[in-house]
């Protein structure tokens, strides 16, 4: 071993010398391994955010999965005189950090697009969200995610055509159950049992809800959602800012 080598080894184990880690990627920028986030997003205050106290946040987004304790990502703020634009033009919202710093804005600019912001003002993405239909046949309904700095968008549509087909298909006996649930949740009331006519009006058929994001040609989900309010988040090249947009939207647009 040369003196050179020999000199570098010491001070590098010597402990007074100031240590300088590999440079990690920001929280924006691209990484190279894959990462993996699950998040939740509950989606009741969203729908009731004209009644949140002043200066509360609509949603809290939380981490979720194996290992985690739900500690708090992000907040959700929707103003509380924000009208009520429906499903292809919902409120305008900011989210922030847990320690109070602007990460985004979400602007409606109707007709189902959305414009997303950073917290300086700068655009990172549009959000767009086509509709869909259940008769004469069923037409998913379609998000999409473009990044401000071009690309790929992602694409996601809700529900697989399987399970659509199988919806459609046993939609006719739901209707006959309902009908029949209803009838005897009135029969309960008349006989004054309010809890009893709750039970049988709470049950319903959800329509099909899986959802998974990409970009075309690809098999590997950036943003996947399967049932329970949660995502998974499997892509290190997306934003999380715009990850949390659509989150939002999507859960907002679950009834």
């Amino acid at each position: 071993m040369n003196h050179s080598s020999q000199e570098r080894s010491s001070q590098a184990q010597q402990p007074g010398q100031p240590q300088y880690p590999p440079q990690r990627p920001g929280p924006y920028e691209q990484a190279h391994n894959p990462v993996e986030t699950v998040i939740e997003v509950p989606n009741k205050r969203l729908h009731r955010y004209d009644k949140v106290e002043p200066g509360e946040q609509t949603v809290t987004i939380r981490r979720a999965g194996p290992g985690t304790n739900g500690e708090p990502l992000a907040y959700v703020h929707v103003p509380r005189d924000a009208p009520k634009g429906g499903r292809r033009a919902r409120p305008s919202f900011t989210v922030t950090a847990p320690n109070g710093q602007p990460l985004s804005s979400v602007r409606s600019a109707g007709s189902g697009a959305y414009e997303v912001y950073g917290g300086d003002g700068a655009p990172i993405g549009r959000i767009t969200r086509r509709g869909g239909r259940t008769l004469p046949w069923p037409r998913r309904v379609h998000w999409s995610v473009q990044p401000a700095q071009g690309g790929e968008p992602l694409a996601g549509e809700v529900g697989t055509r399987k399970a659509w087909t199988v919806f459609v298909l046993i939609s006719p006996l739901y209707f006959v159950c309902w009908a029949v649930m209803a009838a005897q949740g009135a029969i309960w009331l008349l006989l004054g049992e309010k809890g009893e006519a709750k039970k049988e009006a709470a049950w319903e058929m959800e329509p099909p809800t899986w959802t998974r994001w990409r970009q075309a040609g690809t098999a590997e989900a950036a943003i996947e959602y399967q049932t329970g309010r949660k995502y998974r988040l499997a892509s290190p090249r997306l934003d999380p800012r715009l990850a949390y947009a659509q989150a939002v939207l999507h859960v907002w647009d679950r009834r």
